[in-house]
């Protein structure tokens, strides 16, 4: 573990509790502020899966047995949530996200407050709100990685208080990580972490330490029992293990041709400095000094290695993952901005004992004011077509526009949006159609039903799939008789399923859906990369006989 510093500098200095009340307001409406671009964003096709997800569930269905999605349960009930609280649309989901977002920071700030002191903590709350919003554009913001940072650091303000040697306390943390694990499997390795603030403790024997153990692992236990009956009770439980554990298993291992595999020490160098573009690399360098100060100046106080131990085990988790997307590393943004936080304090501590103090207290102003104008600069240019348009010097209709293809050029949210107002003008709600790609946004704008659990089609095409999901989606669209399905062009998914042709060409090597397409349907639209078939009158009459005939496997 780290060596721990001078619990003598690193006092906190209590604050009245109506300068608190008051500052944490303060803090509430600047994060606000700060966030609100966040609810300017439209859906991606991430946020996509998980709001189409969400309608099933509201309709009576439930994950994975009605939709397949390789997500742990968490994230699509947190859409849910947010359909239940804000009304179904677009932006509720983004006001949850900011609504979670504050809160993390909140909890950020409770952990600085109690481990560091008052500023580090006011800084770190602050550092995490830049990082967040400008972590990655609006496709890494409303996912999963993110809505664990919450659970998480409500487990670290629970270690924190680790020297209480609260039974209560260390069930409670064992339940919120459980929660953590319920958006994301592989931080269950979080749960080392206080196992081993039990077992390192030396001011009591060994029995009371197990004790504590034990009411760790129990209310982790208890959270992820709970949430597993709940699934198995809606029938799914089979069916979340076969995708979220085994069928992500074989992902994890695939390797896509052609495309060279990144390393996992450029990415998480591209964590701690963030978007070059945004300006926001100081909080990065400001975590290497605090990381350094904790881990390297000598001393002793409470439970300091916390901080650093909780950034290594998220980077260990995206380790494990094996795939170094943006948005996997959401979940170090507390930590990172709890040790930018201890870095910030240490350079002021430093500079007050190399100078007198009135030099020292200039110095420090210069470089509060350079590092926050820089911060400014870099969060407004990183931002400035949200806040044009929140200030209303942008129509909507061109800011939406600008998403189009914004993040991979596979995707063409105008095109979503056309295309599902063509499909509510034809079918009525509750009605099913069908996509063959990897569009499931449609649904949830159409706000119409999809034909058959698989809402894409990468485990249609995956060669590790088992060829009975290919059988059940004809079986679907058989017996629905869907009236539309779409087939995508220009949608190649390598980093999904390690090949390079679309959805469109892939139809070759699945004979059964192209010759239902053949038998039953007939080209009657394309809307830009789309091709919508309809279904022809004249097949319905052959319709049950042919779904009742054997068919032969795929």
């Amino acid at each position: 573990m780290c060596r721990l510093v001078s619990s003598s500098t690193t006092r906190r200095s209590p604050l009245p509790r109506v300068a608190v009340a008051v500052f944490l307001l303060f803090c509430l409406a600047l994060g606000a502020a700060l966030l609100a671009p966040l609810t300017t964003y439209p859906l991606g096709r991430d946020q996509g899966v998980f709001a189409t997800v969400a309608d099933v569930i509201s309709r009576g269905g439930a994950p994975y047995k009605d939709a397949w999605d390789i997500k742990p349960p968490g994230v699509f009930y947190i859409f849910w949530l947010s359909f239940r609280a804000f009304g179904r649309s677009e932006a509720a989901p983004r006001v949850f996200d900011l609504l979670w977002t504050l809160a993390t920071a909140i909890t950020v700030w409770a952990i600085g407050r109690r481990l560091f002191s008052e500023w580090a903590a006011i800084a770190a709350a602050f550092f995490f709100l830049i990082r967040y919003i400008t972590h990655d554009y609006y496709w890494h913001t409303t996912q999963c990685d993110g809505f664990v940072s919450l659970p998480l650091a409500l487990a670290a303000l629970t270690l924190a208080a680790e020297d209480r040697k609260s039974r209560g306390l260390a069930a409670a943390c064992g339940a919120l990580i459980a929660v953590a694990i319920i958006f994301k499997f592989t931080l269950g390795i979080f749960i080392v972490l206080p196992l081993a603030a039990a077992f390192a403790s030396r001011t009591e024997s060994l029995r009371p330490r197990i004790a504590r153990a034990a009411w760790y692992l129990a209310g982790c236990a208890i959270v992820l029992l709970a949430a597993a009956g709940l699934i198995w009770k809606a029938g799914a439980l089979g069916q979340m293990v076969d995708i979220v554990v085994r069928w992500n298993a074989a992902y994890a291992r695939m390797q896509v041709p052609g495309l060279p595999r990144q390393s996992l020490a450029s990415q998480l160098a591209k964590a701690f400095i963030g978007q070059p573009a945004a300006l926001i690399f100081p909080i990065g360098l400001l975590a290497l000094v605090g990381v350094t100060d904790l881990c390297f100046r000598p001393g002793s106080t409470r439970v300091r290695w916390l901080v650093p131990a909780w950034a290594l085990v998220v980077v260990l988790q995206v380790w494990i993952q094996g795939r170094y997307y943006s948005y996997h590393w959401l979940p170090l943004l507390p930590p990172l901005a709890l040790l930018a936080g201890q870095g910030l304090r240490t350079l002021s501590v430093a500079l007050r004992k190399s100078l007198r103090p009135r030099p020292a207290a200039a110095l420090s102003a210069l470089g509060l004011v350079a590092l926050f104008a820089m911060l400014g600069t870099g969060y407004y240019s990183f931002l400035r077509f949200p806040l044009r348009y929140l200030a209303g010097q942008v129509p909507r209709a061109t800011y939406l526009r600008a998403f189009d293809r914004a993040i991979v050029s596979d995707f063409s949210l105008t095109a979503d949006q056309e295309v599902a107002a063509w499909i509510r003008q034809r079918i009525q709600p509750n009605t099913p159609f069908y996509i063959w790609g990897f569009e499931p946004l449609i649904y949830f704008l159409a706000d119409r039903p999809p034909a058959s659990r698989f809402i894409y089609n990468i485990p249609l095409v995956a060669s590790w799939s088992p060829a009975e999901w290919r059988a059940e989606l004809v079986r679907d669209l058989q017996e629905k008789s869907t009236r539309y399905i779409l087939v995508v062009h220009r949608d190649p998914q390598p980093w999904m399923v390690g090949r390079w042709d679309d959805s469109a060409s892939q139809l070759a090597t699945y004979p059964k859906l192209a010759q239902l397409l053949r038998d039953r349907y007939r080209l009657c639209e394309q809307i830009q990369d789309f091709d919508i078939y309809e279904r022809e009158a004249a097949s319905e009459s052959t319709a049950a006989h042919s779904a009742a005939r054997p068919q032969s496997p795929m």
